[in-house]
């Protein structure tokens, strides 16, 4: 008694030195995880870290500009103006909870506006040398509240900046600016822009610096999980040792409390004395009352019990759990355990029940091997045929909704696929094409594709094409009526002008490329597969790029010719300019068949893929067919 006193004392011991370590792990992950949530940090440009900072010009064509003739300190000057884009990065794994920006000023220049936030403008005062600050909303202010020294330009403002004057910028939550969000497969950002004027021939320049905070949710990283994890295996090994103390301590039991304890769970029992191989029936029905009184051997009649009272379909288990040795076994670290059987049709066909039999062990000798045992059985027939009925209805369930899931989202598809090729047509009409040019093209990748394919079953394509599975081919056929989502942003002038573009306006024609790129990543990222993203972004960027790599918009300088082309992007190439060819456009008539299928054989190795041609060749007949018969 006094051995197992000190046993039960030191497992309690065990259980609340456990219990505080880990309390003790989780305070300490809450001290830690709130120091690292208030924790100022700093980058600054041109460092790489888990966040960066990237203060640049605009590209593009509204880069900068100029305002001349202007009356300034006794002079007339050209102001330049230019606007940068302040680019934060976030590639940690934690949200950018709160930030701001300082711009230290190294040439003289003058601050006219900033999005979206605020900016604290810290200017010297050239007379007194003494520094002067003011936070101001650039975008809304009245003139009579501005302190610092300032003028105007054509009704624009001017605030001079000299060496050594820096800006603090503060961004905007309203507008989405913070929080930034953490890296995922791409890293989070957002982008400020400002406004800044400099006498023309100078130059600007500028030191950027970040100050941010990351946030770190509670549960977030292994460490709470690991805690979690112990914690759950402490309050599972405690239920257990509980368990085990109020029911199956049996050491302290004796027979007749234990049968006081179970009587009024189970309908038949049986005492069983696994020394003395005898058995004593407490509790039967008369059936099994016939059948054991024929025994006086409780070895024996347990062997005969499995063929008796239960069904073919359960017999070796039914014999694994009345036999005396694996009982033994089984007893020998658990004082209970339990099965449900369903039994022989005992009272006729069909009557067949289920019966939860159970061994209790009431009595165990020094060595706590099981001494005496109860078996125990009572009808659970409604409980198992309730629980299969509710698995069968779960399953027939799960089914329903999985088939309701696909449907759903086929419909999604379809509505997505109806958004973008009215997009499309949309933008076919602005260029007075009626539309037509997105589904004409469309269809032309479709039989390229489709050709591939067939060829790449009969192993006869070549193998560049192995890539263009079922999938990636159905992948290809549904991106291609994003190819020119871009022309939204190009003007009606320039789209719809009947002569031949000047160099400013084909410059400009060609960034409906790059806008379709960033079309197709703003509409679809969150809401398609990545494989299908990828490939509509390269068919709507890259369409226009050529084999010998004079295309647009990055050609050779980007690594875009021959095979750095993507291969989806090169098919729509293909398709692209064949239906420029033979269709009516505002600015010319349709090709024949003949001078069209010359210039794309001409095409091939220089603006086309050359291992194309024969595709392109194969599917003539078709497509001169589809065209024949869908007229402008």
């Amino acid at each position: 008694m006094e051995k197992e006193t000190k046993t039960n004392v030191i497992i309690l011991c065990l259980f609340i030195i456990s219990l505080l370590a880990i309390f003790s792990g989780f305070m300490l992950h809450l001290y830690t995880t709130y120091t690292f949530n208030h924790t100022e940090r700093t980058v600054t440009e041109g460092e790489s870290t888990e966040c960066t900072v990237d203060l640049h010009p605009r590209a593009g064509i509204a880069d900068s500009w100029d305002k001349r003739d202007i009356a300034f300190q006794n002079q007339i000057v050209t102001f330049t103006g230019t606007t940068y884009d302040c680019t934060v990065k976030n590639y940690s794994d934690y949200v950018i909870s709160d930030w701001k920006l300082r711009i230290d000023v190294l040439k003289e220049c003058y601050i006219n506006n900033s999005w979206c936030g605020t900016v604290d403008i810290h200017q010297t005062i050239p007379e007194t040398g003494k520094m002067i600050s003011q936070e101001l909303d650039l975008r809304d202010y009245k003139d009579e509240d501005i302190t610092l020294q300032h003028f105007y330009v054509s009704q624009d403002l001017y605030i001079p900046l000299s060496p050594g004057d820096y800006i603090l910028y503060r961004p905007s939550e309203i507008s989405g600016e913070f929080p930034v969000k953490a890296f995922s497969d791409e890293a989070g950002k957002t982008i400020i822009g400002f406004i800044f004027y400099h006498l023309k021939g100078q130059n600007l320049a500028f030191n950027s610096t970040i100050y941010y905070m990351l946030t770190r949710g509670i549960l977030q990283g292994t460490k709470p999980k690991l805690l979690i994890a112990a914690f759950a295996v402490w309050i599972m090994l405690l239920v257990i040792r509980i368990t085990f103390i109020l029911t199956f301590s049996n050491l302290k039991r004796e027979s007749n409390t234990v049968l006081r304890a179970v009587s009024r769970i189970y309908a038949i029992l049986y005492k069983v004395n696994l020394l003395e191989d005898s058995f004593q029936e407490i509790r039967a029905t008369e059936l099994l009352h016939r059948f054991f009184e024929k025994y006086t051997s409780a070895t024996a009649a347990l062997v005969g019990v499995p063929t008796t009272f239960y069904g073919s379909g359960c017999s070796k288990e039914v014999r694994e759990f009345y036999d005396i040795k694996t009982l033994k076994q089984r007893l020998l670290n658990n004082d209970t355990f339990h099965t449900d059987f369903k039994s022989a049709d005992l009272h006729g066909p069909g009557t067949a029940r289920w019966y939860r039999s159970s061994i209790i062990v009431c009595k165990r000798n020094k060595q706590n091997e099981p001494v005496e045992v109860i078996f125990g059985l009572r009808d659970v027939d409604e409980e198992v045929r309730e629980r299969e009925e509710n698995a069968q209805m779960m399953e027939r369930f799960a089914t329903d909704l999985s088939n309701e899931v696909a449907e759903r989202t086929l419909h999604i598809q379809e509505i997505q696929q109806r958004i973008v090729a009215s997009l499309g047509d949309m933008i076919g009409s602005r260029d007075g094409n009626t539309g037509g040019h997105v589904k004409r093209t469309s269809a032309v990748v479709k039989y390229l594709v489709e050709e591939i394919q067939r060829r790449n079953k009969e192993g006869t394509a070549h193998p560049k094409f192995k890539a263009i599975t079922q999938k990636i081919g159905e992948d290809i056929i549904r991106a291609a009526p994003m190819h020119d989502l871009g022309k939204i942003f190009i003007d009606t002038s320039i789209l719809c002008k009947p002569g031949k573009l000047t160099d400013e306006e084909f410059s400009i024609m060609k960034t409906h490329s790059e806008h379709s790129g960033e079309i197709v990543n703003l509409v679809l990222r969150d809401i398609e597969e990545k494989t299908f993203v990828d490939i509509a972004y390269n068919i709507a960027r890259y369409h226009h790029e050529r084999w010998d790599g004079s295309g647009y918009p990055e050609g050779n300088s980007g690594g875009k010719a021959g095979e750095g082309i993507p291969l989806e992007a090169r098919i729509m190439a293909v398709a692209d300019v064949y239906d420029a060819l033979v269709s009516e456009r505002c600015y010319k008539e349709p090709m024949s068949f003949e001078q069209a299928n010359k210039i794309m054989i001409d095409g091939m190795g220089k603006q086309f893929d050359p291992d194309l041609e024969v595709i392109f060749v194969t599917c003539r007949p078709a497509l001169e067919h589809y065209y024949a018969e869908n007229k402008n």
